[in-house]
């Protein structure tokens, strides 16, 4: 399977991705008149979001994301079983990116104090028909935060490690 991959992957990719193009775009073009006109028109009518002509694109991109992300956990699974020893600096980075979540989490309050952003999680609310609890707003802090400070420490990576190259 390997040698398969690796000699016709490449091609096995590509054909699957114009193969779906081509039938996501047939798909749109054999959308009835009153569809297309309404969509070119860019009327935000309710009508214009009730078409399910995007529906197969909207599907096998999240059918796709679903079996890159199943297919990535199984091959780092089995890197990390293949070489228990090698994978030991990959498995600290995901103890300390977790325990950066956690952290961030904990700290977070779940309260929205900015009237701004009350005012926008009372619209999303209002049109999505759901709500927002403690918990959400916690995670989402904490993941704010927790970006933030992975791009922090990107960028100081870099600086660091530009500068270490300066006296190499």
């Amino acid at each position: 399977m390997y040698s398969f991959l690796n000699k016709y992957g490449q091609a096995l990719a590509f054909g699957i991705g114009v193969l779906i193009t081509i039938v996501f775009l047939a798909s749109i073009f054999s959308a009835d008149d009153t569809t297309r006109e309404l969509l070119l028109a860019n009327d935000k009518s309710p009508e214009a979001y009730e078409t399910s002509i995007f529906d197969f694109g909207i599907y096998i991109s999240v059918v796709l994301t679903a079996l890159a992300f199943i297919v990535a956990v199984i091959f780092g699974i089995v890197q990390m079983a293949s070489n228990p020893k090698g994978s030991l600096k990959g498995i600290a980075g995901l103890v300390g990116l977790l325990a950066i979540l956690f952290i961030s989490y904990s700290m977070a309050s779940g309260e929205a104090s900015d009237p701004e952003i009350v005012n926008a999680i009372e619209k999303f609310e209002t049109s999505q028909d759901s709500e927002i609890t403690a918990g959400n707003l916690k995670f989402i802090s904490g993941s704010i935060v927790t970006a933030v400070i992975m791009i922090g420490l990107a960028i100081l990576t870099l600086i660091v490690f530009g500068i270490r190259g300066l006296f190499k």
